[in-house]
């Protein structure tokens, strides 16, 4: 199975990821690095405070 990405921003697709880097660099620069780490409904983990 090969790369596929959608980008979060725009929603275009990607199968290759020196493309989608590309695209993230040259048209999404400016976005908070979040949108592109984390999926949607994505459940962060944390360690528990055992108080």
């Amino acid at each position: 199975m090969g790369f596929i990405k959608i980008c979060p921003v725009c929603n275009e697709n990607y199968t290759s990821l020196v493309t989608y880097m590309s695209h993230i660099k040259n048209n999404h620069s400016k976005e908070s690095p979040e949108i592109f780490v984390r999926e949607a409904g994505e459940l962060k983990w944390r360690l528990r405070n055992d108080d």
